[in-house]
């Protein structure tokens, strides 16, 4: 951690502190996802440590990119690029009251469309695809994020079971606690494109 000076906090969950740091020895700008693993379980902790042997394997331009990692005063550290267009859920607040462009979705649809067909053909699920977890650059470029939940399948016949997610884009499989697979996110994507296109969710 001595490498990295903190600008400022970005977000916390229930186990994940996340914050903007710039490393010392240069100008760059990165976002470390801090994980508490000391109180966590043996299962927890084993998520934590998923999320990194999957973004270590990832390396697409709609994928936010993975740089380090490294565990230090029970602190699971991951370095990861910085978005400074903030989340997709903030892009569509932002636009409340006014139309984003079709041109726009059209581009950040296609976009998370390449991004998660990669994904998809590395075997893995993204299991929470929301607009809180599509990221967007300074130059409005979609980056897919936050694997924390992602499950990696031994091939593409294999079905997940484990209820994970947001509710507002769960598919109706997994509500109803049957088996799923790839299909699952890409319902939710289509949750996020009904979001772009009418700022509201298609279920409530």
């Amino acid at each position: 951690m001595n490498d990295f000076e903190i600008i400022s906090k970005l977000g916390k969950g229930s186990f994940a502190v996340v914050y903007k740091v710039k490393k010392k020895s240069s100008i760059n700008i990165y976002v470390l996802k801090q994980i508490n693993i000391s109180s966590m379980k043996s299962k927890m902790r084993s998520i934590a440590l998923n999320e990194v042997k999957i973004l270590k394997s990832l390396e697409n331009p709609y994928v936010v990119k993975y740089y380090d990692s490294f565990i230090e005063r029970d602190q699971h550290n991951i370095i990861m690029e910085y978005c400074e267009g903030g989340d997709l859920s903030q892009y569509i607040k932002s636009h409340t009251g006014k139309q984003v462009t079709e041109a726009k979705i059209w581009k950040f649809f296609i976009q998370m469309c390449v991004g998660l067909d990669y994904i998809h053909n590395k075997k893995i699920l993204h299991r929470d695809i929301k607009a809180l977890n599509i990221f967007l650059t300074k130059d409005g470029d979609i980056r897919i994020g936050d694997l924390g939940v992602a499950k990696i399948l031994a091939d593409s016949v294999n079905f997940a079971h484990t209820m994970v997610g947001t509710p507002y884009y769960l598919s109706p499989e997994m509500c109803e606690e049957k088996p799923y697979n790839e299909k699952s996110d890409i319902w939710a994507l289509g949750c996020v494109l009904y979001e772009l296109c009418v700022q509201k969710h298609p279920f409530q």
